[in-house]
């Protein structure tokens, strides 16, 4: 149940901080009292309201996924063919992963961290959900195309793509890292969609 007034603006307010503290530090970077000094809420209160830190990290994680991974269900759907649900997907899910750097940090920190219990939950969350809705669709586009790399290999394209952009600006002579965000995001998304169509007419 959804808990209005007061007691929702804080839990509202602790999220918020929450997010930006654990997508900077990580999990065990952060302390409950460091969550409580920045939000001006009382270290009690945090616990009233979240039992504790996994879970308060557990909320975290629900209220960044819940939004995307709708989202991205919905592109995957959202055209009359494969091939144009595709394309809708990749390109809404950079568009994401750019839009809300907040998600990406999160994210990553979920995939590299470790962390066995929130790994499953992270793919029991959202990833699973998105994983086999992109499986069935590549599965459209060349029989069994979905039981190869291709899930796998979208993801980590545009994951490592954008974990790897802020330093590209360092990199001398490097064309492309000047070129607009719309712009490289398009180069991206085609350049996806290219190597996907070279594997499945294999």
């Amino acid at each position: 149940m959804k808990k209005t007034g007061k007691s929702g603006e804080a839990q509202i307010k602790i999220l918020a901080v929450s997010t930006q503290l654990f997508a900077q530090y990580g999990y065990e970077g952060v302390a409950m009292r460091q969550i409580a000094k920045a939000a001006g809420i009382t270290l009690p209160s945090i616990y009233h309201h979240f039992g504790n830190k996994e879970g308060l990290y557990r909320a975290v994680e629900t209220s960044v996924y819940s939004t995307h991974t709708l989202s991205l269900m919905k592109a995957l759907k959202s055209a009359d063919t494969p091939e144009e649900n595709l394309r809708n997907f990749v390109g809404r899910l950079i568009f994401h992963l750019q839009d809300d750097p907040l998600y990406l940090k999160i994210l990553q920190r979920g995939l590299i961290e470790g962390w066995e219990e929130n790994q499953t939950f992270l793919v029991e969350m959202s990833l699973q959900k998105v994983f086999d809705e992109l499986r069935n669709l590549l599965n459209e586009c060349k029989p069994n195309g979905g039981e190869s790399v291709l899930p796998i290999f979208i993801f980590s394209v545009i994951i490592g793509y954008l974990t790897m952009q802020p330093v590209t600006t360092k990199l001398k002579n490097y064309k492309f890292a000047t070129f607009p965000r719309e712009q490289k995001q398009a180069i991206l998304t085609e350049t996806i969609l290219s190597l996907i169509q070279l594997n499945t007419l294999k």
